[in-house]
This record gives structure tokens, C-alpha cells and sequence, in this order.
């Protein structure tokens, strides 16, 4: 599988929600507030992660939480990116 070209804010932002996919399932949207940390991004790396994968179509976006949430695509390509890591 071809994985497409993500920055490696977006690889680390994609990953973090993949792990709150895991642990809390499919409704999991965390909050914008916090989510650099968990993702180990400073606000502007994360701000700009949210803007390219939601312009790419692999989150979903809410501004008035605001959170974020993976949806099938991106969810998929988490999953490809962790299974060539091994996590």
C-alpha cells in the first residue's frame, strides 16, 4: 500500500488520535485544548496538522468545540503508518 504524503506534524497528530480511537472507540473526539501535548506538537506544528488533514479529508473538524475525530480514511491510514512502526 502506498501511504500519501502527510507532514510529520500531521504522522504525529494521525497517530495521537489513533490511540484515543483505541481507547475510548469510535466516538472518541478529543478537544483541541491539550492535544499538542499529546501529540508532542507545539500549538503552532498542531494547528497547522489539524488544517492540512482535515484539508485532505482524513479528520473531522468541529471549531466551536473544538475537536477533532479521524474518519474512515484517516483511521485507515493511522492504521497503515502504526503497522509499519509496529505499534
Amino acid at each position: 500500500m502506498t501511504l500519501p504524503s502527510i507532514s510529520p506534524f500531521e504522522e504525529k497528530l494521525l497517530l495521537c488520535l489513533l490511540s484515543f480511537y483505541r481507547e475510548f472507540g469510535p466516538g472518541a473526539n478529543p478537544g483541541i485544548s491539550g492535544l499538542d501535548d499529546d501529540a508532542g506538537l507545539l500549538r503552532h506544528e498542531l494547528e497547522e496538522a489539524i488544517r492540512g488533514l482535515w484539508t485532505k479529508g482524513l479528520i473531522e473538524y468541529w471549531p466551536l468545540k473544538p475537536a477533532v475525530r479521524l474518519n474512515e480514511p484517516g483511521l485507515r491510514l493511522a492504521m497503515a503508518i502504526a503497522g509499519e512502526r509496529g505499534q
